[in-house]
């Protein structure tokens, strides 16, 4: 009789195709998806749901291709490899702006009054919670909360429910 793959299955043979990718991904800057795809010796599907999730956590950004062709890189968001320790006042300050939008840490530094090296270090300990995500735009990098994180924090928002209303800048 036939057992179907566990969620935990699949999630393990993602992690594992992610490992692939990015090892081949550090072999030369730029792989197109076909190329990749050879190389690992995954099929195009789990390439590509591999690649998704990889995006998603911003460690790869597609780069600019000829045509219909995918060409992929390994991105550099800037971001420090920092332990997870207790957030900060400034990493809060830097979460509680991104709930509901999405931003640069440039231009996150103009709106809170921050240097651009304090909101990158705020972003450093929000990601090493897992509670960003990344986008490459171009050369720019525009930082979001996970919605998970954004889901989370509405759930606690009741508690805080007083009658009184939010104030909104």
């Amino acid at each position: 009789m036939f057992n179907p793959p566990t969620l935990e299955d699949l999630q393990e043979t993602r992690r594992a195709n992610e490992k692939l990718v990015l090892k081949a991904l550090e072999s030369k800057p730029e792989w197109v998806e076909t190329e990749l795809a050879k190389t690992t010796s995954l099929a195009l599907s789990h390439l590509r749901a591999a690649l998704a999730s990889l995006l998603d956590q911003g460690r790869v950004r597609r780069l600019p291709g000829t045509g219909t062709r995918a060409v992929y890189g390994l991105a550099d968001p800037g971001l420090a490899d920092v332990p997870a320790t207790p957030l900060t006042s400034d990493a809060k300050k830097v979460r509680d702006y991104l709930e509901g939008r999405a931003d640069s840490a440039l231009y996150m530094s103009d709106q809170l009054r921050m240097t651009r090296e304090d909101v990158m270090s705020a972003l450093s300990l929000l990601n090493a919670h897992g509670m960003i995500t990344c986008t490459f735009v171009g050369s720019l990098v525009i930082f979001r909360l996970k919605e998970t994180q954004a889901l989370g924090q509405d759930t606690a928002a009741p508690e805080k429910a007083t009658g009184r209303k939010k104030a909104v800048a």
